[in-house]
């Protein structure tokens, strides 16, 4: 019981430290958001170490329980987000399932894939593949030691705004999540349809912000959204994919309703498979 009792002072401490800090550093409404996160996650706990119903399945670890963590964005939460587990986010569980069901063709032939900003759970299903090979890069070295702690070389540090690749040398690219920290994106798309093979295919996802009408450019890196240069809407998106052909792919392109419901994978959630 005393341990009980400790363990939580020490719970609630952190939170009331995470609070008062967000606080300080962003004004109240970003303290109520972390308040209200982290009251969220430790309802989820709670409910998870009481039994209750398996409503959400994890498909990148195999995880069950009554729901995904929250996810604290500084001026909003996105609910359902974060498997308890493995840590994977909506995205992620999204990939997995595509990769596994409906792989592109570059992953299972013979050829070069680019990994910017790399994953491991995308580099395992790369890895399956002994026939291809992989380059991993980020544009800092730090960044891409932190990650790449457990992936084989080769690996090259560069700026998605200049690829030191020539013209048609890469048959495969995974691009998720990176567009939104680069200065110029429809920059970096010309460079990445650049040094695409003729056939050739990118995977490409960007997080949304599903209630703009259109694309927002921040002034500076907004340190609540993980630093991001500018907020995606859904409208306007693919008129930035210009000049590569691209398939949408939603998770009910491929998934039942009750597997999208399973899985909590929101219409948010899309891969773009880009070809040259």
């Amino acid at each position: 019981m005393l341990r009980a009792v400790y363990r939580w002072s020490i719970i609630l401490g952190r939170i009331g430290l995470d609070v008062v800090g967000r606080l300080r550093n962003h004004g109240p409404h970003s303290a109520w958001i972390c308040l209200q996160t982290h009251a969220i996650n430790g309802s989820l706990r709670v409910r998870h170490r009481l039994g209750a119903s398996h409503a959400v399945c994890c498909p990148c670890c195999g995880w069950e329980g009554p729901d995904f963590r929250s996810l604290d964005c500084g001026q909003f939460i996105v609910p359902h987000a974060e498997c308890p587990h493995c840590g994977g986010h909506e995205r992620h569980r999204l990939l997995h399932l595509f990769l596994t069901r409906r792989p592109p063709a570059f992953m299972t032939a013979s050829g070069r894939i680019l990994h910017f900003a790399p994953e491991q759970s995308v580099r395992a299903f790369i890895d399956a593949n002994p026939s291809a090979r992989c380059f991993s890069t980020d544009y800092a070295k730090g960044i891409y030691e932190k990650i790449l702690s457990g992936v084989p070389k080769p690996v090259f540090i560069s700026d998605l705004h200049h690829m030191p690749l020539v013209e048609g040398c890469i048959d495969g690219s995974f691009c998720l999540h990176v567009l939104e920290h680069v200065a110029d994106d429809r920059e970096a798309i010309r460079n990445l349809y650049r040094i695409t093979a003729p056939g050739g295919e990118a995977v490409i996802m960007v997080p949304f912000m599903m209630d703009q009408a259109e694309t927002e450019e921040y002034d500076a890196p907004d340190p609540e959204l993980f630093d991001h240069v500018r907020g995606y809407s859904p409208v306007d998106f693919k008129e930035r994919l210009a000049p590569f052909d691209y398939e949408e792919v939603m998770p009910t392109t491929f998934l039942t309703e009750e597997e999208v419901t399973r899985f909590r994978l929101p219409p948010s959630q899309v891969i773009y498979l880009c070809r040259k």
